[in-house]
């Protein structure tokens, strides 16, 4: 259909019947005559944040299509209740016609949702599509709503039950960053038993404590987090501070420093198993190396959770194993893309950068957490040998691999 047709038309006449939008692949053209917002933790590029709201996804959906019915020269083409998702025109007072599509989620932060606003004709809008985006989401948020009843807590993570079954009796050593899952997992691990759990990572939350209290409440295990806060009290090192050491800290249940350190075996305590919940996919790093880090700790056994690409014919004709985003081509990206869409994965890298992914790149598309590595199954065997770890057992979650090797 014309654009001449949809400038004759009137309120939906003259336009396209629409469809819906697959907000997690969308990358909006580089012409000046779109907005889009999206939730704080989408990964791909957005113009503007859109807040948290209260209530559920299905209550904000709700309102948001009340709101609209409200709007001047603005009608409904159609919505996907399924999906959360609607679309409506609004047309400008000389009937210019631009589309708006939302669909609400629920994200790691609370109900939000995307609102993409574009002009059907013209190239530039004049930041128009970006003022209707911004008044749209001031009205939605405005609107009163009934506070969202608390969510029951969310169950243990596959990889944390694995965890938490292999630590009775264990000295464990958790080996990631991750404010929630972390001190779940090392609570978890003292109820089934540990005999001592202790936190290394290159970053310490300045939290940590609170972090801790707040999980034992939240899991009914307040009182292994306060004698846990208790046992490993921060206190100053009294041995003279090496190069990576964190003097003040050292004693602290969740310590700070690298897996690289030459003094790692004297600043950590003995450990029987180490866990890693840190994604290979992702490491801003060299898999091989943090492998060989974590053997150089001392423990004698690994649970390691990364996502592992499955292999395919197309990516086995390209000789897969393991690649780096900055290495790839196009025919690579392509074969990565459909392996992982085949498991429900969608990367917004692959349709920002149909190829090599640059750092500078990923910041400067506002890409959160890329894909780093793509590790074969064969890829990721190898590197445990080669770093002294044998491979005992593995477990699917989805894209993830859960493996366990013994030293």
């Amino acid at each position: 259909m014309s654009g001449f047709a949809a400038l004759l038309g009137q309120g939906p006449k003259g336009l396209e019947a629409p469809s819906p939008v697959e907000f997690a692949s969308l990358v909006p053209p580089p012409s000046p005559n779109t907005c889009l917002a999206a939730p704080p933790s989408h990964p791909g590029p957005k113009q503007v944040v859109a807040p948290v709201l209260a209530g559920t996804p299905e209550a904000v959906f709700e309102r948001l299509l009340t709101l609209a019915r409200g709007f001047p020269r603005t009608w409904q083409l159609a919505a996907w209740p399924e999906r959360r998702q609607a679309q409506w025109v609004e047309r400008s007072a000389l009937n210019f016609p631009d589309i708006i599509v939302a669909e609400c989620v629920a994200t790691p932060e609370g109900s939000s949702l995307f609102l993409y606003s574009r002009s059907l004709l013209g190239y530039s809008d004049f930041g128009a599509n970006r003022k209707r985006v911004e008044r749209w989401l001031a009205a939605l948020a405005a609107l009163p709503a009934e506070p969202a009843p608390a969510p029951p807590p969310a169950p243990p993570s596959r990889f944390a039950r694995r965890a938490t079954e292999a630590a009775q009796g264990q000295r464990v050593l958790l080996a990631w960053n991750d404010a929630r899952e972390t001190p779940e997992i090392a609570l978890g691990a003292l109820a089934a038993g540990a005999a001592a759990v202790q936190v290394f990572s290159a970053s310490r939350p300045d939290q940590a404590d609170a972090l801790l209290l707040e999980a034992g409440e939240r899991l009914g295990l307040a009182a292994e987090a306060e004698a846990m806060v208790e046992a490993r009290a921060a206190a100053r090192d009294p041995l003279p501070p090496p190069l990576h050491a964190d003097p003040g800290a050292w004693r602290a249940w969740w310590m700070r420093g690298s897996l690289d350190a030459p003094d790692l075996r004297e600043r950590l305590p003995d450990m029987d198993l180490v866990l890693d919940g840190e994604d290979l996919a992702r490491l801003d790093g060299d898999p091989p190396r943090r492998l060989m880090g974590l053997r150089a700790t001392g423990a004698t056994r690994l649970i390691l959770r990364g996502s592992v690409v499955p292999m395919t014919e197309e990516l086995a004709a390209l000789g897969f194993d393991l690649w780096h985003a900055g290495e790839l081509d196009a025919a690579r990206a392509a074969a990565l893309d459909a392996a992982l869409r085949a498991e429900g994965v969608t990367l917004p890298q692959f349709a920002a950068f149909p190829g090599r992914l640059t750092r500078e790149a990923a910041e400067a598309a506002h890409l959160a957490a890329p894909w780093w590595w793509f590790i074969s199954e064969a890829a990721l065997e190898e590197m445990l040998t080669e770093a002294g770890w044998r491979l005992q057992a593995r477990e699917r979650d989805g894209i993830a691999l859960i493996v366990t090797a013994v030293a």
